[in-house]
């Protein structure tokens, strides 16, 4: 079997271009973990979250290429995306006046990150030749926490002559 870059992160390296299929593909929930973000960027307050949504898709290209052909520079394009949206994540968070530790991404996260170290290579969760990986959990998890991170919008005010709640 081929030297992969990903070989520590359980599922089996497979001949060809994609070396781990299914972590392959759940990288690419980072990807869409974009959308909510930059929404969130959109919205009054929240310009902060644009560069987490880019750090977020950025991730995922590089979360793919590391699962997939596996080779030193999607390596360095994962761990730089992966620097990067830590770097953002925290940035938003504090630059953001409107954001908070939300619960259920506090609990997206820390299930990720168990999920993670319980799937590495030679770990209680790591079932190298089966559909469902742990890591590819992990991918999905930690996008989930991402894309639930930034504040709601904040509910439009309706119009002083309108009594709130009524359609307009």
């Amino acid at each position: 079997m081929r030297e992969h870059a990903a070989r520590n992160d359980c599922e089996a390296i497979r001949l060809g271009w994609i070396g781990q299929p299914y972590n392959t593909a759940s990288s690419l929930a980072f990807a869409l973990a974009a959308i909510p973000l930059w929404r969130a960027a959109q919205q009054p307050g929240g310009s902060a979250w644009a560069g987490v949504a880019v750090a977020a898709a950025f991730e995922g290209i590089g979360s793919a290429g590391f699962h997939g052909p596996g080779g030193p520079v999607s390596k360095l394009i994962h761990d730089v995306g992966l620097a990067a949206l830590a770097v953002t994540t925290g940035g938003a968070l504090i630059r953001d006046p409107r954001a908070r530790l939300r619960p259920l991404s506090v609990g997206l996260a820390a299930a990720a990150l168990l999920v993670h170290t319980l799937s590495r290579t030679g770990g209680p969760l790591c079932p190298s030749h089966r559909q469902l990986q742990g890591h590819a959990v992990f991918h999905l998890l930690a996008a989930a926490a991402l894309a639930t991170a930034p504040p709601r919008a904040l509910i439009a005010e309706a119009p002083a002559d309108s009594p709130a709640g009524e359609d307009q």
